[in-house]
């Protein structure tokens, strides 16, 4: 990845002295804002160098993975360094989508995915470097921790910082470290350490302006930057502002909203090649169960809706006849049965949000002050609002508690009533029924630093975060759709022996449209709101030259940290009930607070003119609820250059990580779960789709954090080299190879997981027909996974108990290069060339020792390459950015292939094939021109995704979006931008 050029002399941090004097003061980062490498804020993207290249000597700066200021690039670890210009020029509007691109981050899994169904933490990104989890990245901004997002994410089950709230506007630029580094930094840094640089030596001001959007329409984008700062003898102060709009990307923009049927088509089971793939039903009715065939429909049969019933609700529904075959081993056997119909959702999506839309103004300003040539008082204070816009579920009634009516005698009809369903449209509701998000995040940092005796360098630093956020939703109260739709019960009757209440449906309601007015009887409003925030304060103490030795001086570090940190979680007051419920039945509730005092030490010890060996330690003591006590790391690095222009080099580190906050406070909460797939049923039936659907009865899901967990640890290593092509001036190459392991790795076994794992342990399958070869069948997890999920004698699902648990092992490891070319030349400019590439070689884990430890590599992307070509000569600059991410086993792979009639058999049938198909590998370009008319104003034009490519449907493609999400493909397509830039003075 590329590098900057490194700035002569030590970057100074923020804030005139006077503006923090009545600051309440906290706790900074490991790395000291005040020695950041900085770009020149007027350098434009084709002034990028790379990692691989010649060490250059420097005035000592600080980077990324060491706290001793070095005359070097390059270290024993490697980092990669991008400005913000880079960022803008190679297609990306926000700072998050630029590092979800990189070779070194693996796309977020499904529920991280801000589209997933249920997922309320609308403006929150994670970043999942080396596919450990974005609880594993350590995220810096100004070298200093930030506060976690305070909901948690992941339908409850991890704790996260967010990257989206980051304007790249005001990002000078980014150092990543993809490697552990908890000896440096502490807990979090399994994976590795991402720190963001914001823009601070400016003078003058510089006002951008930003729109466009996509091409298929969607994603609207408008920008205001502005920046300025002013300087006198003794001080500096620097100030930024930036108001961002980006409206949402609708199901209704994309062909997307074809709803249930975009799914690829070996996933047609025999009745959907007959009769059309039935999409979700929106309306209906369900009798007395007859026989449970096909239950992705719900119980048959149907009660048939009026005539004309479905149409009278615009393009939202139509009425679908819902009909069966009977098989027979891998035949289709004659007769067809008719169980009536009901009204489907012809566009379930259309009015969902694949991606959210924001609105951000954010404000950050920074300065410093110089007492004197010894010490220099420095701040800065951020504050970001964000109002995100996001929908995934409009009301749905059904039998969602046990207290709502059910299994009851239709007096309007006649008949026993087993299911129900009844979908709203945003016609009915006079609204969309969105769900936004309102976001403010502050950050306040002051210090001092300074030199005393000559070589000992100091900085103090406190600082205070906070994070809060207020979700507002449309809410469920359930009991008042019942009494509208229903009315109230009419006393009892006998049918057949058997005791049924008895209702009356309102056939004019529940068969047709209704007004706003009427909506408004029984809508409810509800909000969720949440905090975070962390109290930090800092001490470092360097000294380059420690003292001489035969080789040269050695250099050491210590820094002292305290922290004090903590969440609260506040849903809606009015709980969680049949009379007020949020449309995904989440509830979660919890709060803790948790202290940490840390030491470090880092020396850097030459041992040869050519040969320099670097150390570190850290202990880090915890007072909080869980096992978490005293933990101790250490590190260790070579650097050897034995020709001029290579660098050999190689780390060592032991890693730890405390619990998740989430994971030890969030309370145990109690769900009601109607709306899934059961992969047992689907496993017997041979049902391969296994979509989600609203069942008849309802389940509880069980779920909240432990104090009993233990700390993970584990190690982390990496060697390789730089080179500097000898004969071809401009040429470098870098190769890294990396290793991590971690032990008592956390995992939270959601829900999905349990009923994956319990159907996989009782059967020995995957819903694909493929071995499940997770665990070990009989193994202590199988028994508990087996007992995780209690149903009835009927096989219904009556609960199902989740939430965190130690694995017993996780290693991941691989291959990092780069290879970069800077070409000058007299007449036609200057060429710079980069091409970055990750292979990841493995990723092998087991919950139990007794486990088999499984090689996982293939679920993910193996491998992704990114590249660019920039060229500049005098007002002109362009960029050429293109992205490939690596093929990945698709859906159903090594199932079985499904047969002509749409019957898949099973694995040791003679008619199987086994199925090996891939998803392509997702390549995208994306471009940038820039004409300079002066030296005050300057036009550019990006277009992101040349090509307007969109995911691919797969042949077994099912589940939510249908497209495989894990390699970062969606449904954008190609955005255009123009932005204009005037420096004012």
């Amino acid at each position: 990845m590329s590098t900057i050029r490194l700035r002569r002399g030590v970057l100074a941090s923020s804030m005139a002295l006077a503006l923090f004097a009545p600051l309440a003061f906290a706790q900074t980062s490991a790395t000291p804002a005040g020695n950041q490498p900085a770009a020149p804020q007027s350098a434009s993207p084709g002034t990028q160098t790379t990692a691989p290249q010649k060490a250059k000597t420097l005035e000592k700066v600080v980077v990324t993975g060491s706290r001793i200021p070095r005359s070097t690039i390059e270290g024993p670890a490697p980092v990669d360094i991008v400005t913000g210009e880079q960022i803008k020029a190679q297609g990306f509007t926000t700072l998050w989508e630029f590092l979800d691109s990189m070779p070194q981050i693996s796309a977020p899994d499904f529920q991280n995915r801000v589209s997933t169904w249920g997922n309320s933490a609308v403006n929150a990104r994670v970043v999942n470097l080396r596919n450990l989890g974005p609880d594993h990245t350590l995220l810096l901004i100004d070298g200093h921790r930030v506060t976690d997002y305070p909901m948690p994410g992941n339908s409850g089950e991890t704790t996260f910082q967010n990257y989206n709230n980051i304007p790249v506007g005001m990002v000078d630029h980014v150092e990543i470290l993809g490697s552990g580094a908890s000896s440096i930094y502490g807990s979090d840094a399994v994976a590795g350490v991402i720190n963001v640089i914001l823009k601070k030596n400016y003078v003058g001001d510089d006002i951008k302006l930003t729109a466009g959007g996509a091409t298929q329409g969607g994603r609207r984008y408008g920008d205001f930057l502005y920046t300025g700062g002013r300087s006198g003898e003794k001080w500096h102060l620097m100030y930024t502002y930036e108001h961002t709009n980006r409206s949402p990307l609708w199901g209704s923009d994309r062909p997307y909203t074809d709803s249930d049927a975009d799914a690829g088509y070996g996933a047609y089971n025999p009745i959907d090649r007959m009769f059309g793939y039935p999409r979700s039903a929106g309306i209906f009715l369900n009798g007395p169960t007859l026989n449970q065939v096909n239950p992705g429909a719900g119980s048959v049969p149907f009660v048939s809706p009026p005539a004309g019933s479905c149409g009278k609700f615009g393009n939202n529904f139509s009425q679908y006849n819902y009909r069966t075959v009977n098989t027979s081993g891998d035949q289709v056997l004659p007769g067809v049965t008719n169980w009536g119909s009901y009204c489907q959702q012809n566009a379930i999506y259309k009015d969902w949000v694949l991606s959210p839309g924001y609105r951000a103004d954010n404000v950050y300003v920074s300065g410093e002050y110089d007492f004197n040539e010894s010490v220099q008082a420095y701040g800065s204070v951020g504050l970001y609002t964000n109002t995100g816009t996001t929908n995934t579920q409009l009301p749905f009634f059904g039998p969602s508690f046990a207290s709502m009516p059910n299994n009851f005698y239709d007096q309007t009809t006649g008949q026993i009533i087993t299911n129900y369903g009844r979908q709203l449209t945003p016609a009915e509701m006079g609204s969309y029924g969105n769900t936004h998000d309102y976001e403010t995040n502050w950050d306040i940092h002051a210090g001092l630093k300074g030199t005393v005796f000559d070589n000992w360098d100091w900085d103090l630093n406190l600082g205070s975060s906070k994070y809060i956020v207020h979700e507002d939703y449309t809410a469920l109260n359930s009991l008042a759709m019942a009494n509208f739709f229903f009315g109230p019960q009419l006393g009892t009757t006998t049918v057949g022996g058997n005791s049924y209440p008895v209702y009356a449906i309102n056939a004019q309601r529940f068969w047709n449209p209704i007004t706003p007015a009427q909506y408004s009887t029984f809508a409810e409003g509800g909000e969720n709101s949440a905090v975070s925030w962390m109290n930090q304060a800092t001490l470092n103490l360097t000294n380059g030259e420690l003292f001489n030795t035969w080789a040269g001086a050695v250099g050491a570090s210590w820094v002292f940290e305290a922290n004090h940190e903590g969440f609260s979680l506040a849903p809606d007051p009015r709980g969680f009930s049949d009379t007020f419920a949020d449309p995904f039945y989440n509830y979660y509730t919890g709060g803790g607070t948790r202290t940490r005092f840390s030491t470090a030490t880092e020396f850097r010890v030459p041992l040869a003119d050519s040969l320099i060996w670097t150390i570190s330690g850290r202990i880090d003591k915890y007072d909080d609820h869980s096992s978490a006590d005293v933990a101790k790391t250490w590190g260790t690095g070579i650097e050897w250059r034995p020709l001029d222009g290579l660098l050999i080099r190689g780390t060592y580190g032991t890693n730890f990580h405390a619990p998740d906050m989430q994971a030890i406070y969030l309370d145990n909460s109690t769900q009601t779960v109607g709306d899934y797939n059961d992969p047992l049923e689907c496993i017997k039936t041979g049902d391969r789709t296994c979509a989600n659907y609203q069942h008849a009865s309802y389940f509880n899901q069980y779920q909240g954090g432990s104090p009993n967990l233990l700390p993970e640890t584990g190690h982390s290593w990496t060697y390789g080299f730089v080179w500097d092509i000898p004969g071809v001036d401009g040429l470098a190459w870098s190769v890294d190879y990396w290793h991590m392991g971690i032990s008592n790795a956390i995992s939270w076994i959601g829900l999905q997981q349990a009923l994956n794992d319990e159907a996989g342990c009782l059967t020995g399958l995957q819903v694909s027909g493929a071995p499940y070869i997770e665990h070990a069948l009989g193994s202590e997890y199988c028994k508990e996974a087996i007992a995780n999920v209690v149903r009835d004698a009927n096989g219904n699902i009556l609960s199902v108990h989740t939430g965190p648990i130690n694995e017993a092992s996780l290693y991941v490891s691989g291959i990092d290069s780069s290879l970069t070319y800077k070409l000058p030349t007299e007449h036609w400019g200057n060429f710079n060339f980069d091409l970055n590439y990750t292979n990841n070689l493995s990723y092998k884990e087991r919950t139990l020792a007794s486990d088999p430890l499984i090689n996982t590599r293939y679920e993910y992307p193996a491998s992704k390459i990114t590249g660019n070509a920039h060229w500049h000569l005098g007002a002109w600059d362009f960029t050429l950015h293109g992205e490939r991410t690596g093929e990945i086993r698709a859906a159903n792979y090594a199932g079985c292939e499904v047969l002509p009639n749409g019957i898949q058999p099973g694995i040791g049938d003679p008619a199987c094939v086994t199925y090996y198909g891939h998803v392509p590998p997702w390549i995208i370009w994306s471009t940038s021109g820039s004409y300079a008319f002066n030296d005050k104003v300057k036009l550019g034009v990006n277009v992101a995704n040349i090509f307007n490519k969109v995911g691919p449907i797969t042949d077994y493609a099912g589940g939510f979006e249908f497209i495989p999400t894990q390699q970062g493909d969606d449904y954008t397509g190609r955005e255009i931008f123009v932005t204009l830039d005037w420096k004012i003075d």
